[in-house]
This record gives C-alpha cells, structure tokens and sequence, in this order.
C-alpha cells in the first residue's frame, strides 16, 4: 500500500484565524521536509478531505516519483513521533522550528494536536510538552456505527465513519484490494469492526486499522418509534410507568 496521504487535526475550539495560520505553518513543514527527504522535490499537496468541527484535514501527495511523498509521509511520521514521545527530531533547524511553532497553538482552547498516516498515529497535547508521560493511542478489536462518508469518489485505501456516538469522523483503512466494496456503502450507515485506535484519555475513537468488515444498516423509517414496545407486558388496570418511576423515587 502507497504511503501517499498524511492527516493534520485540531482538537479544541478552533477559530477560522487560527486554523489558516496552522496550515500555512503546516504547508512549510511539509516543503521543508521534502527539502530534507526528498531532493527538494515539489510535491502537491492536494485536500483529500476536510472536516470540521475538530478541523481535521487530509493531504494526498502527487508527484512522479511516489517514492519521494513516501519518504516525506514517513518523515512527517518522526516528526510527530518526536513531538509526542520527546524524541530528537532528525531534521534540520527548519523543520524543528516549524514543527515546535504548530505545538505553539495549544492554548488551552486547542486542546491537541493529531498526526495520523496510513500507518501511524501520534496526539501531542499541553501536557506532552510540559513533560509529563505520553499516553499513547489505545487499540484494540472493535465495532463503530455511524455514517460513511468521503469526499473523493476515486479509488483509495481509506473511507471515513461519521461516528454517532462522539459525533465525530473516524478514518478508517482498508487492506489493499478490498476499496472496491466501498462504492456500495458510501452515504450509508453502516457498523465497521477492525482494530480501533481510541483516545487515551476520553476512550473517544480516532481511528481504524485492519477494517475486518462493512455491515451496512437498513434505514431507519420516519415514525418508526411509534411502534417501540416495552419489554414487559402491560395489561389495563397495572401500575403505569411513570407511577413505578414516581415509587421507586419516593421509597
């Protein structure tokens, strides 16, 4: 599979001001890595998707030589490595100034940072760079439910779940080979198990590795909660259920 998309995030309040700044310091570490990885090449950095909400943004590089975005995806992964974990950044002073002057945007409205790739993820939040021990991503085999969603309708090794529980999208890659079965469940709700990367912290799901399966939901009908019954049968002249709420309440 082509390491050729990286991911940038945002987690917090995130004002407009603040975010096109993040990006224009984000777009010169990404130049600066190519000038330290890749012989200076002029990759494109295309906007795969964009969401809002945590200002999550995805990047596919092009160039003709894929090896070149390889190398720079793989270097942005050290990148974040470092700045999670407080590793030496191996790089040169300015991609280090660019990669500390991102850090300078946790303010305590943006309460993290996410630097995800088609194989790795690294979160580095306030409490990283003061020193404290990272917690990294938790994994584990899992199911989310919600809505797959995308913005690209071309042939890729990844889809996204708009969960429903956190409200929140969760990118989500495949093996290569299966991106096809995709085009069948884009727009739909669907149940998708795999190993899920979560938050340390909040247990909030980031994303899935290893997809195992697509279980697509039937649609919900309008109306449909009017035909809901209790699990308990209920017979004219038994105690209703706001009067059991009202005793347990009141023992």
């Amino acid at each position: 599979m082509s390491k050729d998309t990286l991911t940038f995030a945002l987690e917090g309040d995130v004002t407009l001001n603040n975010f096109a700044k993040m990006l224009s310091e984000f777009n010169l570490l990404l130049n600066n890595l190519s000038k330290d990885v890749g012989n200076n090449a002029a990759i494109d950095w295309m906007v795969e998707e964009l969401y809002a909400g945590s200002a999550i943004a995805t990047f596919h590089g092009f160039f003709e030589d894929v090896k070149v975005v390889e190398n720079v995806v793989d270097a942005y992964e050290l990148v974040g490595e470092a700045l999670a974990y407080g590793t030496e950044m191996p790089f040169s002073d300015a991609v280090r100034r660019n990669a500390w002057n991102i850090t300078n945007i946790l303010d305590g409205q943006i309460t993290s940072l996410r630097f995800e790739t088609p194989a790795k993820d690294f979160v580095i939040s306030g409490k990283t760079l003061s020193g404290a021990k990272s917690l990294p991503m938790k994994y584990s085999l899992g199911t989310i439910k919600g809505m797959v969603q995308t913005v690209s309708m071309r042939k890729k090794l990844s889809f996204t779940v708009w969960d429903a529980l956190f409200d929140k999208p969760v990118n989500c890659y495949l093996k290569e080979g299966d991106e096809e079965r995709m085009r069948s469940v884009w727009g739909k709700r669907a149940v998708v198990s795999g190993r899920i990367g979560r938050q340390a912290e909040s247990g909030r799901p980031i994303v899935i590795r290893d997809v195992k399966s697509i279980h697509i939901l039937d649609d919900v009908e309008p109306g449909s909660y009017k035909r809901a019954r209790g699990v308990l049968p209920w017979a004219p002249g038994d105690e209703k259920p706001e009067e059991a709420i009202r005793r347990m309440r009141n023992a």
